[in-house]
């Protein structure tokens, strides 16, 4: 292998009834990204590109997602976390960092509540804190009918038009087709479990106040779904409990943040877990 150039593996582990992939690039201190629905590890790739040099970066598609399956039942939050708990467990990792994007941000939630000890430093990209509101589980489920009649098409459509911001659309246009192509590999019963397990999801808000590591949090100016107040609610809650919370806003950036500004949050994340590591 050339000097310099990072070791890359595509592995697969069994976690329950499932059989879950991963990416891992670099060498260093392990961190674990986890990208949003509905998107696979391909989601980081760009952002991953500042991190390799330092750290071990392990790039797992979450249940459901990319070359992952589903399982049985509902994809909910608690089962991801156990996930992620057990690739640690696979790759003999005590703790490390994490960055979590909307559902992966989700995830970092539950894998605080059950195991804050392998947890070093937590970054949320576009994660709000709160449970999704009566108006969201109904959309949820109209999408779930939809999907069961139609496929995923409409829905993946619905999905590009509502977290992929306005700026990047006009920036960058053939980003919307990279998006679609890591969408289309969720199937639909996967498409159906994940909704399900994302309405159930439960409010994280208290969950806030119990973290006691590093935390940083960032906002997209145009996302409609976890707005810039609900991530400032988010920072504002792990320093009211007692600990430190750096906050960040990406103006022209929204659901999919780190996808539409990857640069800029791979130097971020890069400076904040410099800071801490």
């Amino acid at each position: 292998m050339a000097a310099g150039r990072a070791k890359l593996f595509f592995v697969f582990y069994n976690s329950g009834d499932a059989k879950l992939f991963y990416d891992i690039q670099g060498e260093g201190q392990p961190l674990v990204l986890l990208h949003p629905m509905p998107c696979n590890h391909r989601f980081w790739l760009q952002v991953a590109a500042a991190l390799t040099p330092k750290y071990r970066v392990i790039l797992p598609d979450l249940r459901g997602h990319g070359q992952s399956e589903a399982g049985e039942g509902s994809i909910t939050m608690e089962k991801l976390g156990r996930d992620i708990e057990r690739l640690l467990d696979e790759l003999q990792i005590p703790r490390a960092l994490f960055a979590g994007c909307s559902i992966g941000g989700y995830t970092l939630y539950e894998l605080w509540r059950k195991v804050p000890g392998r947890v070093t430093a937590l970054a949320f990209c576009c994660s709000r804190p709160q449970a999704d509101t009566e108006a969201n589980r109904i959309r949820r489920e109209e999408w779930n009918r939809m999907i069961t009649e139609r496929g995923t098409g409409d829905w993946i459509e619905s999905m590009l038009a509502q977290l992929i911001g306005s700026a990047a659309r006009r920036r960058e246009p053939e980003k919307i087709g990279e998006a679609r192509e890591m969408m289309q590999m969720v199937r639909p019963a996967a498409a159906i479990a994940l909704q399900q397990g994302l309405a159930a999801r439960p409010d994280s808000v208290e969950t806030a106040k119990t973290i006691r590591v590093p935390a940083f949090v960032l906002a997209g100016g145009e996302d409609q779904s976890s707005t810039t107040a609900d991530m400032k609610l988010l920072a504002d809650t792990i320093r009211n409990g007692g600990y430190s919370a750096e906050f960040t806003e990406i103006r022209d950036a929204g659901h999919y943040a780190p996808w539409e500004q990857p640069q800029m949050v791979g130097r971020l994340l890069r400076r904040f877990f410099d800071s801490v590591s």
